[in-house]
């Protein structure tokens, strides 16, 4: 039978402060350079807002981890870019001033959720010192529990919540805002584990066999934006939208709710968005989470182009669910795709092209989605044009 307690099986069983180090150890971020900084400050929106989506439903380490990815992220790498440093000071005193922010929850959770760590190992030294028999008390509540809300459990191994980052996180340098030092919360440099993508934990427990949780499209959302962008196809211009949406009341599903439509220009085989600050403002005032994108193309079929997939890239580095919707009115085709998570996706991110280009590949570097599941759900259109 298996331990309820992490690091048991292995002739050892964790401490409190052992499960901890354990559970920062598993953040990591992957970080890539060839995606825009516009991208990034999208999915730290999504991020956060899943985070408390997450910490509503009483999943505290899962709110915590993405809360410090988001922290990771921004300091080691989103404020060191040079287009970050040359952005406009509102920008960056903006986002330096959320990172000070969430970095301050952060230190609080962290200290939250090691005190619940340190009430099961109490719990568990106290049964295993019981006499042989004897019926232990268990009805202890754990420092922090919130009543009607799920509790952190001994079972649950820092592995199996965890999002996958790397890296350690230092102060924001010269900023009005600068995060302060936390050594108790960020420890020394760890090495950051070799990355797996095809073992990658997801944002909830998996339900289907690639790993992958279950995005939830509602029948009509193809047919929905295809006709908001009957005028572009028409003249044979593209139109794009993003995918937003929540998690399901479970936490175990991803909804999509809305497609956003940022102001664009389109070509016979490109779409390019324009203000996405204004989408930004969208994921903040509805707190929705950017799950992928959906496009036409008015006269191919449907496919991913070198450009639909590095554009895609930035999506599925964020969230490893995130899907691409291609419609081919013309050809009466509706594709759902995304990066093959063993080859493609670290195949595009090393690919430093741009424009349009051949990937020369001889294994598929893009696949139909097998998570996608269609519902009766409503979808709602934002259109920011």
């Amino acid at each position: 039978m298996a331990s309820p307690y992490p690091g048991e099986n292995d002739g050892k069983i964790m401490t409190a402060y052992e499960r901890m180090k354990e559970l920062n150890r598993q953040i990591y971020v992957d970080y890539a350079d060839n995606v825009s900084l516009s991208s990034y400050f999208r999915f730290c929106r999504s991020m956060l807002n899943m985070a408390k989506e997450h910490e509503e439903d009483g999943s505290k380490i899962k709110a915590y981890c993405l809360r410090k990815r988001f922290v990771i992220l921004f300091i080691d790498h989103l404020s060191l870019r040079e287009d970050f440093k040359h952005s406009g000071s509102n920008i960056r005193n903006s986002w330096c001033c959320e990172c000070n922010r969430v970095l301050k929850i952060v230190e609080k959770m962290h200290k939250e959720i090691l005190e619940e760590f340190k009430a099961e190992e109490l719990l568990r030294q106290k049964i295993s010192a019981a006499p042989f028999g004897a019926t232990a008390d268990t009805t202890t509540v754990l420092p922090g529990a919130n009543s009607g809300r799920r509790s952190l459990s001994s079972s649950q191994s820092p592995s199996s919540v965890a999002h996958s980052l790397s890296s350690t996180a230092t102060p924001v340098p010269n900023s009005s805002c600068s995060p302060p030092q936390s050594p108790t919360l960020l420890p020394s440099a760890i090495t950051p584990p070799k990355i797996d993508r095809s073992l990658k934990p997801s944002t909830v427990k998996p339900l289907f066999r690639n790993g992958l949780n279950p995005i939830l499209v509602p029948r009509t959302l193809a047919s929905t934006f295809l006709k908001l962008a009957e005028s572009n196809t028409r003249a044979n211009r593209e139109t794009c939208g993003t995918l937003c949406g929540h998690l399901s009341p479970k936490g175990d599903k991803l909804v999509i709710s809305h497609i956003i439509v940022c102001k664009q220009t389109g070509t016979a085989d490109s779409c390019t968005t324009t203000n996405e600050e204004e989408l930004i403002g969208c994921l903040e005032s509805d707190g929705l989470i950017v799950m992928g994108w959906i496009h036409t193309h008015p006269s191919q079929t449907a496919f991913m182009s070198s450009l639909d997939l590095h554009c895609h890239l930035s999506y599925q580095l964020m969230l490893p669910e995130a899907i691409a919707i291609v419609c081919a009115p013309k050809h009466d085709q509706v594709g759902y795709f995304s990066l093959t998570p063993d080859y493609g996706l670290d195949f595009v991110r090393d690919c430093k092209e741009t424009g349009f280009h051949t990937h020369t590949s001889l294994r598929e570097l893009y696949a139909a989605c097998e998570h996608i599941v269609h519902t009766e759900g409503k979808v709602e259109v934002v259109d920011l044009r």
